[in-house]
């Protein structure tokens, strides 16, 4: 530590002595480093390793697939399986060696799955990559499993099916490959000749296969920002772009009947947008229509100026049905919601009123309903729902307070999901067929120690509260359980990344929930926060005024928050610490530099520091846009780049007083090591106490070993506030 001030010491109302002397400053490091004293009067009825334990039986991993009478998913280590009708779950692999198991997909045969098991470790000369990979097809009915690639030769996820099943398609920088299924085994090959037209491109996504598997359609990303929607005929090599112009093509998507190629175009100014660029746009997106044979477009449709004129981040691929509708996610009232129209044309059709969010619509396999995600009438909490498209209404699948996500159809239309009943129990894996409802729970020495634990878990409560500037954040709230001491808890913010995305009960954000429980049993209130700027809450909180370097106005809901907690007869409102991650870094940062007075400690994990540097470090290793082009005005770019170090927790180091635990993994190319040392030499030079963990082989969400050793060292992070 650096311990030149100790200031935040006076909160734990402690005499401390002057620190002008050898003596006193040993004695206020040895302070700063020994734990609080309440810690030592409460038992420890299950560990943090527990804890993390537990909530691996809440994974939300559930697959389904319409053309499948199979649901699988991961345990982490191994797959599970159950199939229709019974859906009684079996084991169907038999691994011991903890190597870990990623990507698993369905494919297109229906009994066939494939994943990757193994890991990489970088390499550098003489030494080369520790690459233990392998991708592994395994056939669910007879156990057999086949060795697909290994190493270097395992494609890049996300993988794009045939429709026969025996070729997927993946893209690497800006060329596309085909992993086909021959005799002798599975080959390679690019599917994209040496063609100038390509060499603008920066990168491929977005692949999409023709009903008859005759040609690949792809979103090109090009050097000037715009993107081109292109096709390639599989058997010929040959490649045509669909009226590639200023826009941003995406998302294509085929008829059932491969005549035609609809994507979605998003006019902008590509040329000088830049991370933080305004949102509203005049000229609106669009869905076209293209022949891909003779490349000829027309608009479908196109959305109204104002709200919804840009689609949202969460903004998801259109479905084409077999009876012609094209159902699409537009944000027209202010929520994404789900929309239908005619794929010759007419107006969209509303098909889920209501104020909340839709997302991860899917289709049955008849392609008369759908499923999707939904928070409408209920924001904090997300539920499933389903939908017959030509008749009825949108009827939620489970009532009550309970959480539910992830649908998923099998081939007889069972709908399967992950549901949550009060935000602390184990999440369980759902079929439903009707009125019936199985449980995908099995019966395991393990399951049954996890739930034993969960019931000591605290319950999650939602907690509405309202800033200076009327938005509304729904935080969620563990307590724990019995008296209060005297003086009242502790506090624990937790800050998730992003922005976007949210918390929810049910499903907590990464490494935090199982770090709250433990926190909460060992006698702290703990928060995880939905500042603006999450998604789920509508167009207007998601896209705030002076949002991150535009004003950092995420401190209104901070301010708010103390304010609510200082309130409570339960709180002691001079031990509130805050911990985030990424953009829940800034989060951190905003509050500790802002409001001094509401939050006594910090921990700053592989965030943001100084917008501007940010910014122009993201440029050397991101495709994305993110600092202001060099070609703009020189006094416009000054102006943004002057308002992005204002919005910066950098600007006012002279408030900052609570001690910092700052944690970085040195390979992180999201959050930046020059804008950490930055911020922690300023703060060293004023004296406020900051303490480093640095990973040296660490990116931002981890490093090769497990959560806890990583850049989410939970014991680490729980011993800081116990110390402050």
């Amino acid at each position: 530590f650096s311990c030149a001030r100790p200031f935040l010491l006076s909160k734990r109302s402690c005499p401390i002595p002057p620190v002008n002397n050898p003596v006193n400053k040993l004695l206020l490091c040895f302070l700063l480093c020994a734990p609080v004293c309440h810690a030592a009067s409460r038992p420890e009825t299950f560990t943090l390793t527990e804890s993390i334990a537990a909530h691996g039986t809440m994974s939300t991993s559930l697959i389904a697939a319409a053309n499948s009478r199979y649901v699988v998913w991961s345990d982490g280590n191994n797959l599970l399986a159950a199939a229709a009708p019974n859906f009684k779950p079996r084991q169907i692999t038999a691994y011991t060696d903890q190597a870990g198991m990623q990507n698993v997909s369905i494919a297109p045969d229906g009994r066939s799955v494939f994943f990757v098991r193994g890991r990489k470790q970088r390499g550098f000369p003489p030494y080369p990559a520790n690459d233990t990979r392998e991708l592994i097809k395994l056939n669910i009915d007879s156990g057999e499993t086949t060795r697909v690639a290994s190493g270097e030769g395992i494609p890049p996820s996300p993988w794009t099916f045939s429709p026969d099943g025996r070729a997927f398609a993946f893209c690497e920088g800006k060329m596309l490959f085909e992993l086909r299924q021959e005799a002798q085994g599975w080959t390679r090959r690019p599917l994209l000749a040496n063609d100038a037209e390509h060499y603008a491109a920066v990168y491929i996504e977005e692949l999409a296969y023709s009903p008859d598997g005759s040609q690949l359609a792809f979103s090109s990303h090009r050097k000037a920002g715009q993107r081109f929607v292109g096709v390639v005929n599989l058997a010929t090599l040959k490649h045509r772009y669909l009226a590639p112009g200023i826009f941003q093509d995406i998302k294509p998507v085929w008829s059932p009947d491969g005549k035609q190629l609809l994507f979605t175009r998003i006019p902008g100014n590509w040329a000088t947008a830049y991370r933080f660029s305004a949102q509203s746009r005049n000229a609106a997106w669009s869905l076209e229509l293209a022949d891909p044979n003779t490349g000829d477009v027309r608009t479908l449709w196109r959305a109204d100026a104002g709200a919804g004129a840009v689609p949202s981040p969460d903004y998801q691929t259109p479905i084409w049905t077999r009876d012609g509708q094209i159902l699409f996610l537009w944000e027209k009232t202010g929520w994404q919601l789900l929309y239908s129209i005619a794929s010759n044309g007419g107006a969209p059709r509303l098909l889920t009123p209501g104020e909340g969010e839709v997302s991860n619509v899917v289709l049955n396999a008849a392609g008369d309903s759908v499923a999707y995600e939904a928070n409408i009438g209920d924001l904090p909490r997300q539920h499933v729902w389903r939908l017959a498209l030509n008749s009825g209404s949108p009827q939620r699948v489970a009532q009550g307070q309970g959480v539910e996500t992830r649908p998923g159809f099998t081939a007889d239309s069972s709908l399967s999901y992950v549901a949550n009943v009060n935000g602390r129990m184990p999440n369980r894996r759902v079929v439903k067929l009707g009125e019936r409802v199985v449980e995908l729970t099995p019966q395991t020495e393990q399951a049954a120690k996890s739930r034993k634990l969960w019931e000591q878990f605290a319950d999650v409560e939602v907690l509405p509260i309202r800033a200076d500037d009327g938005l509304v954040a729904y935080h969620l709230l563990m307590v724990p359980k019995g008296k209060p001491p005297t003086g009242g808890y502790p506090v624990i913010v937790t800050a998730k990344g992003g922005p976007t995305g949210r918390v929810f009960p049910g499903y907590g954000y990464g490494a935090y929930t199982p770090f709250a429980q433990y926190a909460v049993s060992r006698g702290y209130i703990v928060l995880e926060i939905n500042y603006r700027g999450s998604s789920g809450f509508g167009l207007a909180y998601r896209y705030p005024a002076e949002r991150g370097a535009t004003g950092g106005s995420e401190v209104k809901d901070l301010a708010a928050l103390a304010r609510y907690l200082k309130s409570r007869k339960d709180v002691d409102p001079k031990r509130i610490g805050i911990a985030g991650h990424s953009y829940g870094g800034h989060i951190v940062g905003l509050a500790l530099s802002r409001l001094p007075d509401d939050y006594a400690a910090g921990i700053h994990m592989s965030g943001v520091a100084d917008w501007v540097i940010e910014m122009k470090k993201d440029g050397e290793t991101s495709h994305a846009p993110s600092a202001p082009p060099e070609f703009i005005p020189l006094s416009e770019r000054l102006r943004i780049e002057d308002l992005a170090h204002a919005s910066s927790s950098t600007s006012s180091v002279a408030n900052w007083r609570a001690p910092t635990l700052f944690i970085m993994g040195e390979l992180d190319t999201s959050g930046h090591m020059e804008s950490i040392i930055d911020l922690g030499h300023r703060l060293m030079e004023r004296g406020t106490p900051t303490q480093y963990y640095v990973v040296p082989d660490a990116g931002h969400g981890g490093g090769p070993g497990q959560l806890q050793d990583s850049v989410f060292p939970l014991q680490k992070m729980f011993d800081f506030f116990e110390r402050m």
